[in-house]
Protein backbone atom coordinates (compact mmCIF):
# COMPACT_ATOMS: atom_id res chain seq x y z
CA UNK A 1 0.00 0.00 0.00
CA UNK A 2 2.92 1.81 1.12
CA UNK A 3 4.64 1.74 -2.22
CA UNK A 4 1.47 2.21 -4.20
CA UNK A 5 0.76 5.48 -2.54
CA UNK A 6 4.60 6.44 -3.40
CA UNK A 7 4.26 5.72 -7.06
CA UNK A 8 0.64 7.73 -6.68
CA UNK A 9 2.61 10.82 -5.46
CA UNK A 10 5.61 10.84 -7.85
CA UNK A 11 3.00 10.32 -10.96
CA UNK A 12 1.53 13.37 -9.37
CA UNK A 13 5.16 14.92 -9.40
CA UNK A 14 5.69 14.03 -12.74
CA UNK A 15 2.34 15.64 -13.96
CA UNK A 16 3.10 18.98 -12.54
CA UNK A 17 6.57 19.50 -13.29
CA UNK A 18 5.48 18.52 -17.35
CA UNK A 19 3.00 21.16 -16.75
CA UNK A 20 5.21 23.70 -15.57
CA UNK A 21 7.40 23.19 -18.32
CA UNK A 22 4.86 23.27 -20.65
CA UNK A 23 3.76 26.38 -18.82
CA UNK A 24 7.23 28.37 -18.83
CA UNK A 25 8.19 27.31 -22.54
CA UNK A 26 7.90 30.92 -24.88
CA UNK A 27 9.56 30.03 -27.55
CA UNK A 28 8.22 26.68 -28.65
CA UNK A 29 4.52 25.83 -29.40
CA UNK A 30 4.00 22.71 -27.71
CA UNK A 31 1.02 20.63 -28.00
CA UNK A 32 -0.40 16.85 -27.69
CA UNK A 33 -2.82 15.25 -29.47
CA UNK A 34 -5.46 12.73 -29.02
CA UNK A 35 -4.71 9.33 -30.91
CA UNK A 36 -7.08 10.42 -34.09
CA UNK A 37 -5.47 14.06 -34.29
CA UNK A 38 -7.50 16.07 -32.23
CA UNK A 39 -5.43 18.64 -29.86
CA UNK A 40 -5.97 18.43 -26.72
CA UNK A 41 -3.56 20.89 -24.73
CA UNK A 42 -1.82 24.04 -26.30
CA UNK A 43 0.45 26.27 -24.78
CA UNK A 44 0.54 29.68 -24.89
CA UNK A 45 3.74 30.04 -27.39
CA UNK A 46 1.77 27.59 -29.41
CA UNK A 47 -1.03 30.34 -29.32
CA UNK A 48 1.71 33.14 -30.43
CA UNK A 49 3.37 31.46 -32.71
CA UNK A 50 0.28 29.50 -34.55
CA UNK A 51 -2.50 32.58 -34.09
CA UNK A 52 -4.71 30.53 -32.75
CA UNK A 53 -6.30 31.08 -28.92
CA UNK A 54 -7.06 27.78 -26.99
CA UNK A 55 -10.48 28.24 -26.92
CA UNK A 56 -10.82 27.77 -30.67
CA UNK A 57 -8.25 24.91 -31.20
CA UNK A 58 -9.09 22.16 -28.67
CA UNK A 59 -10.93 19.44 -30.43
CA UNK A 60 -9.89 20.72 -33.66
CA UNK A 61 -7.96 18.04 -36.05
CA UNK A 62 -3.96 19.04 -36.12
CA UNK A 63 -3.94 19.32 -39.98
CA UNK A 64 -5.36 22.85 -39.51
CA UNK A 65 -2.33 23.57 -38.73
CA UNK A 66 -0.39 22.63 -42.39
CA UNK A 67 -0.51 24.62 -45.48
CA UNK A 68 -3.13 23.50 -47.73
CA UNK A 69 -0.84 21.88 -50.11
CA UNK A 70 0.46 19.62 -47.31
CA UNK A 71 -2.92 18.66 -46.33
CA UNK A 72 -4.00 17.57 -49.93
CA UNK A 73 -0.79 15.47 -50.21
CA UNK A 74 -1.95 13.85 -46.87
CA UNK A 75 1.29 15.43 -44.88
CA UNK A 76 -0.43 15.44 -41.55
CA UNK A 77 -1.93 11.81 -42.39
CA UNK A 78 0.87 10.53 -42.64
CA UNK A 79 2.70 11.65 -39.34
CA UNK A 80 -0.11 10.90 -37.72
CA UNK A 81 0.59 7.38 -38.34
CA UNK A 82 4.27 7.95 -37.65
CA UNK A 83 3.76 9.00 -34.47
CA UNK A 84 1.67 5.80 -33.53
CA UNK A 85 4.38 3.85 -34.91
CA UNK A 86 2.36 2.93 -37.53
CA UNK A 87 4.87 3.87 -40.34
Amino acid sequence: MAERRRAEEISRHNDEMFRLLVETVKDYAILTLSPEGLVSSWNAAAERIEGYRTEEIIGQHFSCLYPADDVRQGKPDRELQIAKGHH
